[in-house]
């Protein structure tokens, strides 16, 4: 069940400082070319999100994550893809070791009614995945509520 922020937000909900490898900033609806139609709902900024992955011996790579009242999209290199927020029940953090890997990796994964949960990011850092759940919850109004298998990591400031 979607469970949605009714009041203004409570300063417990702040996700903090984003960590090192995350930029973070609001775009204006004024300032939104590429997507003119975004923002319609209720005029909110969209949420941009830039996450700098490296993983052990792979090049670096960024990925970003734009979050409206409309859908979370997320590019990359090598494509992207884009969930209807008016769907999303939860987002929560799984922690997954690859089968042939030591690293362990931690996804960010949207649960949606009706479909198979969907990864919107996956990095080897715990702080990271926990820090754009939390900022994508915020700008979506979801409350951050416990899912079975979701990896509970704290915040540190």
């Amino acid at each position: 069940m979607r469970a949605r922020c009714t009041r203004a937000r409570p300063a417990r909900c702040n996700p903090g400082a984003p960590p090192a490898h995350v930029s973070s900033e609001l775009v204006s609806c004024d300032q939104r070319l590429r997507s003119p139609y975004r923002g319609i709902e209720t005029g909110r900024a969209m949420l941009r999100l830039r996450v700098q992955i490296a993983p052990r011996g792979v090049a670096p790579y960024e990925v970003v994550l734009d979050v409206d009242d409309v859908a979370i999209e997320v590019r990359e290199d090598r494509g992207g893809f884009v969930v209807g927020a008016g769907a999303i029940d939860a987002l929560f953090v799984v922690e997954r070791q690859p089968r042939h890997g030591f690293l362990t990796w931690f996804g960010v994964f949207a649960r949606c009614r009706g479909q198979a949960d969907r990864l919107l990011l996956e990095t080897p850092e715990g702080a990271v995945a926990r820090f754009v759940e939390r900022a994508i919850e915020d700008q979506l109004g979801l409350d951050d509520e416990p899912v079975e298998g979701e990896l509970r990591l704290a915040l540190t400031h």
